[in-house]
């Protein structure tokens, strides 16, 4: 199982591959999309962010892609939005062809009309937690339109994976490992990922707020607190799923998901070394439990570990 990691700057490219990143993943951003498709109009996920998560702009991308031809990681390129028109999908499909042309390794889409798009130009073709594989029928389904690998949605159990895995085998698997966890599903998401808080998400971490209890008491105060606290501070920042890696290269997942195309380098550094130490491990290990006693904790967060209350699978810490 590879490290995918979010490649926030081009600059961090050497030291992400010095602590074992496999592969990369990032977007752009295009101001001629932005004057005929508005402020609104999405090119992947994290387009609200601007150049604080997609600080290159397309002539950029194309350059990082030539300039890394030769290596052994991967570069993939976002194209997951919740929306697109038909007018934005023709504007796409330029930017596709450009890839095409530079030999680029794979774009990640979130509709069927991308799928098709993709096989259409000859890109290899990985499909985002957006378009919510959460069954064996809907990965079918995307198989059979030309996708190659398919990112499960984080909320899924490592069983409900493992499920899916081995009944349509004959593509490649992502899942998310480390940072970033949501309370909520990408693909059922109605918010939009930008500053101005219109995700739910955001929105209930970063927004004044109050807590209101049908029985006010200490109990019951003190769970709701504490709650809120790990759903806004911590559970989205330092979200975890080391303890399922033993399950996942036994499975053959192709890739391990570090997430925070915003995040700053060390502490993606950090979390890069941790995998990959940890994959190591696995490969060692003949059972879980084995795994369990000899993997490697987070630095710093083994209370909030042992409280499991920021585990991407948290089914798995004592299996």
């Amino acid at each position: 199982m590879k490290v995918l990691v979010p490649l926030n700057q081009k600059e961090n490219l050497e030291r992400y591959i010095s602590c074992g990143a496999g592969e990369f993943y990032l977007g752009f951003y295009d101001n001629s999309w932005r004057v005929i498709f508005g402020e609104y109009g999405d090119i992947n996920r994290l387009t609200g962010f601007k150049e604080a998560a997609n600080p290159h702009c397309f002539e950029e991308v194309i350059n990082i892609i030539k300039e890394n031809k030769g290596r052994d990681q991967k570069i993939f390129i976002t194209f997951n939005s919740s929306l697109y028109s038909s007018e934005q999908l023709l504007f796409i499909e330029r930017y596709m062809q450009q890839l095409k042309e530079v030999d680029c390794d794979g774009v990640i889409v979130s509709c069927i009309e991308l799928v098709e798009l993709a096989k259409k130009i000859g890109l290899y073709c990985v499909i985002s937690t957006i378009a919510g594989v959460y069954n064996r029928d809907i990965a079918r389904f995307y198989i059979e339109h030309g996708a190659n690998r398919i990112i499960l949605p984080r909320d899924l159990s490592v069983d409900e994976i493992e499920t899916i895995v081995q009944a349509q085998p004959s593509i490649d698997y992502e899942v998310f490992i480390m940072r970033n966890g949501c309370a909520y599903s990408d693909s059922n998401c109605l918010g939009m990922h930008r500053r101005e808080l219109s995700s739910v998400c955001s929105t209930l971490c970063r927004s004044e707020h109050d807590i209101f209890l049908e029985e006010d008491n200490f109990r019951n105060r003190h769970d709701a607190e504490l709650n809120n606290h790990v759903f806004c501070n911590d559970f989205h920042n330092i979200t975890c799923g080391v303890c399922s890696i033993y399950r996942f290269v036994k499975m053959g997942i192709a890739a391990g998901k570090i997430v925070g195309r915003s995040d700053d380098l060390e502490n993606i550094c950090n979390d890069i070394q941790l995998v990959k130490q940890n994959v190591e491990i696995a490969k060692e290990c003949n059972s879980q439990e084995e795994y369990l006693e000899r993997m490697v904790f987070p630095r710093g967060r083994e209370d909030i570990c042992k409280m499991g209350l920021s585990c991407y699978y948290p089914e798995m810490r004592f299996r």
